[in-house]
């Protein structure tokens, strides 16, 4: 074996170690997932730690147990720090670099791209996103802090999820937020705040246009920076056995800690929202789960809705 064989062992020893040690319990196949090997070697790399060590005798090796249900260090002789991330890990790193990478002016971003650089120079693990596509984004990015540094108002084609369009758009930009693991423009068009996806901007370019006075004395709400304080309120009744939606929507549920265990058949709940075609879509989507109350009008419009499908069904 080449010296450099044995090093890359060595460190691949010294990092199995601290990570069986500190997820007592998990299989041979889930800790070959989690730290990109393969079953075999991890099963031969465990055969090589059990009973070696810095001496021969009594407390000086370590001692571990492993099975098809499972492995148990008894004795890890204190080496329970990992020498370098697990691939999960740095991947996770370098999406938080990312994401900075899209916040102009939070940030020095030189030194940003430098480290998630580093990062990318040594991982090459399958199954995780690629961040070719993340970096994508990266001209949207530039382009936006560009016209924020200037002082002018951006061109966007943008594609609106609501009605389903390519749109021009011309905006005064005022911030860039994330939420979600979604990164968004927040811009002034006209007299109304808004939010654009970066995801969904297909083409971009600063205006020679300056921006609106107001987007420059604007200031994003770290709280709220959607402005959903100010915006429209559905009122629901929500299924007892659909509760599980507000975990990926922002229902709030009138339900009293005494009903939880056992909710009644239907929960009255509210949801704030920013157009009247997602909501309708919303509705529509999970008619088997939940029924809207309120705005009436609205309520109204969606039965109609679903009363057309449903006759075209026939």
């Amino acid at each position: 074996m080449m010296a450099n064989e044995q090093s890359g062992r060595l460190v691949r020893l010294l990092n199995l170690l601290p990570y069986v040690s500190r997820h007592q319990g998990k299989t041979l196949m889930e800790i070959a997932r989690d730290l990109n090997m393969d079953v075999a070697e991890v099963r031969d790399d465990l055969d090589r730690l059990h009973l070696s060590g810095v001496g021969r005798g009594p407390g000086e090796m370590f001692d571990l147990a492993h099975t098809w249900r499972g492995v148990t260090v008894l004795d890890d002789q204190g080496l329970n720090a990992p020498l370098r991330l697990k691939p999960t890990e740095a991947h996770a790193l370098l999406l938080l670099l990312e994401s900075l990478e899209t916040l102009p002016g939070l940030v020095n971003v030189d030194a940003v791209r430098s480290a998630a650089d580093k990062i990318r120079a040594v991982t090459n693990t399958a199954g995780v996103t690629n961040v070719d596509q993340i970096a994508a984004n990266t001209p949207v990015a530039a382009t936006i802090a560009e016209a924020i540094a200037e002082g002018r108002k951006l061109q966007l084609r943008y594609y609106s999820a609501t009605s389903d369009q390519l749109t021009q758009r011309t905006v005064s930009p005022i911030a860039v937020l994330q939420r979600d693991e979604q990164t968004y423009l927040r811009a002034l068009e006209g007299d109304t705040q808004k939010t654009f996806r970066f995801d969904r901007i297909r083409e971009i370019n600063v205006s020679e246009e300056a921006v609106d006075e107001r987007a420059v004395r604007a200031a994003a709400d770290a709280d709220e920076p959607f402005a959903f304080d100010d915006g429209n309120v559905a009122h629901f009744k929500v299924r007892g056995d659909a509760l599980w939606m507000a975990e990926y929507w922002e229902l709030e549920l009138e339900l009293t800690p005494a009903a939880a265990d056992q909710p009644p058949e239907w929960v009255d709940a509210t949801l704030r929202y920013g157009s009247d075609d997602w909501l309708a879509r919303f509705c529509l989507a999970h008619a088997d789960r939940l029924r809207l109350v309120a705005p009436e009008d609205l309520a109204a419009k969606v039965r109609e809705r679903a009363c057309r499908a449903a006759d075209a069904l026939r």
